[in-house]
């Protein structure tokens, strides 16, 4: 009778086991897309387009040469805050993924705002910006001093551009890559580049 009652446990025992084992790969490789996929050997650490976005701005955080040339930048502002704009994200591959691209650029835009070291303009809002003021000013509901503001708007001093690319390594594994740049606009010079290999759509 004993027997009877141990034999059950023992399978059912064994069915969690092997159920968990096999549970435990499938969640690792097709685990959440907005989380880091940790590797392995024969698979590298992949990033989606979010915290690529994530990862490039802490290098360039801890990067020397952004701090030398963002502290000159800033130096040559008498010290007030340098502005930022986003450009273009090219891309570089086949895929129909420009509106994911033009978001890569809104969460860049975002983070560069929160480290505190830049202000932010945004070039569409700004359009629309000053569309309502003119719209205003024409039907006499804005206030003179607004409508003169708009020619006393800072410059920005720095634009983020990149590209994003596809790569077909060996075995037929297909990887993208992520590059952006921090360009200084009054000198043409970059500011800084990072780039983020083995990216996943």
């Amino acid at each position: 009778m004993k027997n009877m009652t141990i034999i059950p446990l023992i399978t059912l025992a064994v069915c969690v086991f092997i159920c968990g084992c096999v549970h435990e790969p499938r969640r690792a490789r097709y685990g959440d897309p907005n989380e880091i996929v940790a590797g392995t050997p024969d698979s590298p650490t992949m990033y989606d387009l979010g915290s690529s976005v994530d990862s490039l701005i802490q290098k360039m955080l801890g990067s020397p040469q952004f701090s030398k040339n963002y502290n000159a930048a800033k130096d040559a502002k008498g010290g007030a805050l340098p502005i930022v704009i986003i450009g273009n994200i090219a891309n570089r591959t086949t895929e129909r993924i420009q509106g994911r691209l033009d978001a890569v650029g809104d969460s860049v835009r975002s983070a560069l705002f929160e480290t505190g070291l830049f202000e932010v303009k945004d070039d569409e809002a700004g359009g629309a910006i000053a569309s309502r003021i003119m719209r205003g000013a024409d039907d006499g509901l804005e206030d003179g001093a607004l409508v003169q503001s708009m020619g006393t708007h800072e410059s920005p001093d720095f634009i983020v551009l990149g590209d994003f690319r596809h790569f077909t390594d060996v075995g037929g594994y297909h990887t993208y890559r992520l590059r952006l740049a921090l360009h200084n606009l009054k000198t043409g010079k970059v500011v800084w580049e990072g780039i983020q290999t083995k990216v996943k759509l």
